[in-house]
């Protein structure tokens, strides 16, 4: 399939306007104390989820210097990163890592993601930074592949978010030229009814995770895309200067497109960041996409994944002990 450049699908996204956006009012945990009964309230959710992959909030054993927020990726679950988010709160964060709608559910094969739509993405990221919002730290984001759609969306409507992380963020998949991927996000009808196998050759059988979905319903990833595009085309403005912006790039990635992920952070936060960089990993460690989970193969160590994780948040090794192919260099806005 023939790509296009990520500037030459401009026409076509002013063309193809998509609908209203949906809005949530913030309503912000006013204490640590709210916020902590405000999880209880999004961890309630979890009831009949296997306890692996619920919502996950850990707390250090004194004061935190700042409130990280991640989200897992697509098909995944909480459990991606909670070896990493024992490992942030040893460093001295409250990280709290949500389990994204219809996603860790104990059958594995199951059909919800085609329930997913962009509001009720709206409605989860909006509870998640209110219950951040109450601990009265700095809110830091981060996400892996849709879960980066999901903090770049927290980090362009929320005022407290005050840095971000874009790890692979879902933006085109690999093989979709962007007109198609707005075409089929402005007439999800067309995007086929179809269970979608990660990898066809085996099907359920595919070695990783146990609690990550082997495939999906097709339909199930467009809600994601839907916030993307409402960032690309300015529907959605980052509504403040953030105080950092940072795309982790990997080369052995297989499942986004990388030319449009660069494109995406860069139109749409690097002029709203006071320090925007993008830090690659070293393509000799042959990771893939999701380089976090430890029960998935070609994954990072959960301390260069932690070292990532720092580094692009301006508060770790800038090379992530080696992990990262250079220095993270970040820049002024032009």
């Amino acid at each position: 399939m023939t790509d296009l450049q990520p500037t030459d699908s401009v026409w076509f996204r002013r063309w193809l306007r998509l609908g209203p956006t949906p809005r949530r009012p913030p309503r912000p945990a006013p204490d640590p104390a709210s916020a902590r009964s405000r999880f209880a309230e999004l961890a309630a959710l979890d009831a009949g989820v296997p306890e692996a992959t619920r919502s996950r909030l850990f707390e250090p054993d004194g004061e935190s210097s700042a409130t990280l927020v991640i989200w897992h990726g697509f098909t995944n679950a909480p459990s991606q990163f909670a070896a990493v988010g024992e490992q942030l709160r040893s460093h001295g964060y409250r990280v709290l890592i949500p389990r994204m709608p219809f996603h860790g559910e104990a059958d594995v094969l199951t059909r919800d993601l085609a329930k997913l739509t962009p509001e009720l993405l709206v409605d989860h990221i909006g509870s998640v930074i209110d219950i951040a919002a109450g601990f009265g730290d700095p809110i830091w984001v981060i996400g892996l592949s849709a879960g980066a759609t999901m903090a770049g969306w927290a980090a362009a409507t929320r005022g407290e978010v005050a840095r971000l992380v874009l790890a692979a963020p879902l933006v085109a998949p690999v093989g979709f030229p962007q007109p198609l991927v707005r075409l089929f996000v402005k007439s999800p009808r067309l995007v086929p009814r179809i269970y979608w196998w990660w990898d066809p050759r085996v099907k359920a059988k595919i070695v990783g995770s146990p609690h990550a979905y082997p495939g999906f319903p097709l339909r199930g990833i467009t809600p994601f895309l839907h916030l993307s595009e409402w960032l690309y085309d300015g529907s959605v403005p980052v509504g403040h200067e953030l105080e950092r912006t940072v795309l982790v790039t990997n080369p052995g990635d297989f499942a986004i497109r990388k030319d449009v992920a660069r494109s995406f952070a860069e139109e749409v936060y690097r002029p709203v960041s006071a320090s925007f960089g993008e830090a690659m990993i070293d393509p000799e460690l042959n990771w893939m996409h999701d380089f976090v989970d430890p029960l998935s193969p070609s994954t990072g160590t959960t301390e260069q994944v932690t070292a990532v994780v720092l580094a692009g948040l301006g508060a770790g090794e800038p090379t992530a002990t080696g992990v990262l192919v250079a220095p993270l260099v970040s820049e002024q806005p032009a």
